[in-house]
């Protein structure tokens, strides 16, 4: 099922994306990463899962999507740029590490689908 954790003291967000379907877990990245440069914090992790898939054609669609937003720096107005040593790509999950906000926002995180949704 998924969850995502919040550590003030790490500025980190972390979220699990088991149990949603492709387009959904994309989603939910896509509005967690914004959120959390909003927030102020540095890094935000996706724990994907597939960590056996070595290629597209076995499986592993959100780690490969995941891969792929990075790549087009399509999320660049929150994250650093595609090259930062600062993203961490694993097996398991991938980092993506976020641009400084000098004006962050304190208030609540919106919770995350327990399951699929569509808007």
């Amino acid at each position: 099922m998924a969850w995502f954790q919040v550590d003030i003291f790490e500025k980190c967000v972390e979220v699990d994306l088991h149990g949603y379907s492709h387009m959904t877990a994309i989603l939910v990245a896509r509005k967690k990463i914004k959120e959390a440069y909003e927030h102020g914090f540095r890094q935000i992790k996706f724990i994907h899962g597939g960590a056996s898939i070595r290629s597209k054609e076995d499986g592993g669609s959100i780690k490969f999507a995941l891969r792929s937003m990075l790549k087009n720096s399509e999320l660049s107005r929150w994250v650093m740029e595609r090259d930062s040593k600062n993203h961490k790509i694993r097996d398991g999950s991938i980092i993506f590490a976020l641009r400084v906000n000098d004006a962050p926002i304190d208030k609540e995180w919106k919770e995350i689908p327990m399951s699929e949704y569509w808007e």
